[in-house]
């Protein structure tokens, strides 16, 4: 029988490889910021063609084909393939749209605030103070999408880096508790 040392050394032996990788990880996106999104976007039209593809396969290995409708199936699995086409063939421009798109929709969302100070005098200061911000963070994305994109991928790629260290610490840690007990 396994003791709980054991256990514990072989766990700590199965962190060290992860928690490497991830510093490596972190560092990669941190330098190529700009590669490691594209990819993030193929990746994920990638995925999007394997779920078209898998609608049709689930369906047509399923017992009760007559609960669902062939047709509405392959339309979805077609639009689900096209959509991960698209992000394949156009990552870049996704990546450019995207975050403008983000911008517009917070612009749109911060002005729908002054509305409701309207409707709502009792809150109708702060209600306004919370248009105008989200309003202004809108406007900074709108006009500064690559650095709002390099930013996001700078703090993934920090937090891929700090989870690394931090667990390389634990290990040692409890390595050093395991030997002095």
């Amino acid at each position: 029988m396994e003791t709980m040392e054991y256990r514990v050394k072989q766990l700590l032996r199965s962190k060290v490889v992860p928690a490497v990788l991830s510093i490596v990880l972190g560092i990669v996106i941190i330098i190529a910021r700009r590669a490691a999104v594209d990819l993030l976007v193929k990746i994920a039209g990638g995925l999007a063609i394997a779920s078209g593809i898998g609608f049709v396969v689930l369906y047509l290995t399923r017992k009760n084909k007559e609960a669902g409708s062939f047709p509405m199936v392959l339309a979805c699995a077609g639009v689900a393939v096209l959509t991960g086409i698209l992000m394949i063939t156009f990552a870049e421009n996704i990546v450019n749209i995207f975050p403008m798109l983000m911008g517009i929709y917070l612009i749109l969302n911060g002005l729908s605030h002054f509305s409701a100070a309207y409707v709502s005098p009792q809150n109708r200061v702060l209600i306004c103070i919370m248009g105008v911000l989200v309003v202004a963070l809108g406007v900074l994305i709108v006009l500064q999408p690559g650095a709002i994109v390099n930013m996001t991928m700078v703090f993934i790629g920090a937090s891929f880096v700090i989870n690394g260290v931090m667990d390389l610490l634990m290990i040692r840690k409890v390595r050093e508790t395991l030997i002095l007990n």
